[in-house]
């Protein structure tokens, strides 16, 4: 058999996981969806949105919160990446402001090392390709992508 594997992809190697196995107790998205944008150092002339470097994928950002970690400051709230070419719509209800109960499809995490100095910690860049269809079904694609957000 074939090793397809480099040292480029081995650096950054991604591994698929179910969400349910990741985030065991849910997720909560924390704020809208936003474009992952190239920082250019100037407030006032943000650079193009990113694109992933392994898909090709436009990159999108939401701050979540996983209430399996809340007991881990550094990780109360993080941020996840979408991967997607159009924007992600969620696809469930705010149950308080700016808060919503998501679930992610196509869920792959990286491991990295984070912190500085002596206090360094593993921690994982978790990328997803979309939301998952709400219960109950919906009439927007698990994706998320679509024509544009549906009113509430």
């Amino acid at each position: 058999m074939a090793n397809n594997i480099t040292p480029d992809t081995r650096k950054n190697f991604r591994f698929a996981v179910a969400f349910a196995d990741f985030f065991r107790d849910g997720l909560y998205q924390m704020g809208p969806v936003r474009p992952d944008l190239v920082y250019t150092g100037d407030p006032n002339r943000p650079g193009p949105q990113k694109r992933d470097e392994l898909t090709g994928a436009l990159v999108w950002k939401i701050t979540v919160s996983d209430p399996a970690i809340l007991d881990k400051a550094r990780r109360a709230s993080y941020e996840v990446l979408l991967l997607s070419e159009t924007e992600p719509v969620p696809t469930t209800a705010e149950i308080g402001p700016n808060l919503r109960p998501i679930e992610l499809v196509g869920v792959t995490v990286q491991p990295r090392i984070a912190g500085q100095g002596e206090y360094k910690y593993q921690d994982y860049t978790v990328r997803a390709t979309g939301y998952a269809t709400a219960p109950g079904g919906g009439n927007r694609s698990a994706t998320g992508a679509g024509a544009g957000k549906t009113p509430a």
